[in-house]
């Protein structure tokens, strides 16, 4: 009798294994570790170079307070050009990660995929108090886990803002749903600190306030649902009911408004400008005529993740009278009306549509971006609205189909999705090997792109293939003549070939291109020192040391102590020329 209970028990617990919601947050956790599992082997890449490699900042960790008195880029290259990149806990995991591996990038990849996982589990969590199911939260999840659009965000090591700042950014609102549920205003005190601190990880943050707002008019307190009778007063963590306390959810509303506020405040502080505009951006309507069709494209790549690119070569829309801009314009009019009229039908789905649409908007082109319009690493936040929506999907056919008795089939079907999103991003995770590779792609998915040439260009010098490296230099060019890099990489080939006139010619374009770059006006003057025109020389030897980048400050010594010995001997110049090119 003993054995045919156990034999039973057994059975039971096989049967009732997915609806253990610990054993679906390890399936979670575990999914999106293993699809990323060969992004370990990845070498630093990009931005990597200068955020890390190159970066003296994150080397020695008395320069953490620097981190949040300062400019993202102009901590690491230019101390004079501000990129409005405020984001103090990115830099603090770097440096975290720099003194745990070194200049070992294994490690890095590790806190990214640590980050996803996290993620991911947060998305779990939050599908299963949203729909109050385990099997849609699980569905929604894995969607978000696997999902190849993530790849950029996950293989690449500075890509992981976006994971950071989801992982507080979901932290903060599921502490928010625990506050509204009754759990106490200890939890409202924790959604508060997640926020800003998803706010201190990258910019996307500042829509959480919103979201709430949304969220507040989409769903009932769990504390409701349970008891109609009873509602304990927000004082001992209760919310009441939502008609009666109009005035509290703008209270809570509001202490978030300010968290906010006091970020944009700090942020102006320290960039000078709370939002910001890079140099030689499109005007403001160009941009938003483009946004259109780029947001189409991310709804297309989120729902069919074809023809993915490392870089997306977006023309600028000049003028509203385009019919790609009007059809695109209608296109999104009427998918954001449908969105709008699933409110009252079904406020499941609305949230999460407009969850999307949401946080969308700062990555919309109402700020510029740069070096493109589009980027996939823009939707790691946005997707999780698209994810769990898509999980709520396949559950409901697969719910439907069970009455009618094709339930076997259905779950080979619906796993069928998931495999073919796990075996993309596993094969994306090979493009962020190497520099080479990873520039090579780039420059297959825009070839009209100067960008992704002199990138490319750049990468095979470093692997000491200098004739391919001077054909996409060259290209570079051919595309963007005034390109600041490839002209100065150019002009630095006929510097040490002796060809100093080139050389000049080169270095000129390349300051045409970009004014304020220190390696150029050092370059430059040395040919011009070579070629005897001291007084030009010397004005961009000043020009140098106005613009140079603090890893330059050995450089910067030199040239200071050879402009001192000139005005000293009032306009004497002598001594060896410096020979060092940058």
């Amino acid at each position: 009798m003993a054995g045919r209970g156990f034999m039973k028990d057994k059975k039971m617990i096989t049967k009732e294994w997915h609806k253990n919601p610990a054993l679906l947050c390890l399936f979670v956790i575990f999914s999106s570790l293993a699809v990323y599992i060969n992004s370990l082997s990845g070498d630093f890449i990009w931005d990597d170079i200068e955020q890390i490699v190159d970066n003296p900042v994150i080397k020695d960790i008395r320069n953490i307070p620097s981190f949040f008195t300062s400019d993202l880029w102009r901590l690491i290259d230019n101390p004079t050009i501000g990129s409005y990149y405020y984001r103090p806990f990115f830099l603090l995991s770097l440096a975290v990660d720099y003194n745990l591996w070194g200049l070992n990038p294994f490690g890095y990849h590790i806190t990214n995929l640590v980050l996803h996982a996290l993620a991911s589990f947060l998305v779990y969590q939050i599908g299963r108090r949203l729909f109050l199911k385990s099997t849609p939260a699980l569905l929604g999840s894995m969607l978000f886990a696997v999902h190849p659009v993530h790849v950029e965000s996950v293989a690449w090591i500075s890509g992981r803002t976006d994971p950071m700042a989801a992982v507080f950014f979901l932290l903060s609102f599921y502490f928010y749903i625990l506050f509204r549920d009754g759990k106490g205003l200890t939890m409202l005190i924790f959604s508060l600190i997640s926020y800003f601190f998803s706010l201190l990880s990258k910019e996307i943050g500042i829509t959480l306030p919103l979201l709430l707002l949304v969220y507040e008019l989409s769903f009932k307190p769990q504390s409701v649902i349970q008891d109609k009778v009873s509602h304990p007063p927000l004082t001992k963590g209760g919310w009441g009911d939502f008609r009666d306390n109009k005035i509290r959810i703008l209270q809570i509303a509001g202490i978030y408004l300010v968290i906010s506020v006091v970020y944009l405040y700090i942020r102006a502080l320290v960039l000078g400008d709370a939002i910001g505009q890079f140099s030689a951006s499109p005007p403001f309507e160009k941009r938003i005529y483009t946004s259109f069709g780029v947001i189409l494209d991310y709804l297309r790549i989120m729902v069919l993740p074809v023809n993915l690119k490392l870089l997306y070569d977006v023309p600028l829309r000049e003028s509203f009278f385009n019919w790609q801009v009007i059809f695109s314009l209608l296109l999104l009019a009427a998918v954001f009306i449908a969105t709008l009229l699933t409110y009252r039908k079904d406020k499941m789905v609305f949230f999460m549509s407009v969850w999307f649409f949401i946080t969308i908007l700062p990555v919309s082109n109402i700020v510029p971006l740069k070096p493109t319009m589009m980027a996939e690493r823009y939707l790691y936040i946005p997707s999780i609205g698209m994810c769990l929506l898509g999980g709520l999907m396949f559950y409901r056919i697969y719910r439907a189909g069970s009455s009618l008795s094709l339930s076997p089939y259905l779950n080979i079907l619906i796993c069928v999705p998931f495999i073919i999103l796990s075996a993309m991003t596993f094969q994306r995770n090979k493009l962020w090997k190497d520099e080479v590779t990873f520039f090579a792609k780039m420059s297959e998915d825009a070839p009209q792109h100067a960008f992704s040439h002199q990138n490319l260009g750049d990468a095979y010098r470093k692997t000491g293939d200098m004739d391919k490296a001077i054909t996409e230099w060259q290209t570079a060019i051919r595309l963007y003549p005034l390109h600041p890099e490839a002209n100065n990489s150019l002009a630095n080939i006929a510097l040490m070939q002796g060809d100093y006139q080139e050389a000049v010619h080169r270095y000129r374009l390349a300051l045409k291109g970009r004014p304020e770059n220190s390696e150029s006006h050092y370059n430059l003057a040395m040919a011009l020192e070579r070629l005897g025109n001291t007084e030009e020389a010397i004005s961009h030897y000043r020009e140098f040391i106005k613009y140079a980048s603090p890893k330059h400050h050995d450089i910067v010594e030199q040239v200071t102590e050879r402009l001192r010995l000139f005005d000293r001997d009032k306009g004497v110049y002598e001594g060896k020329y410096l020979n060092r090119g940058i």
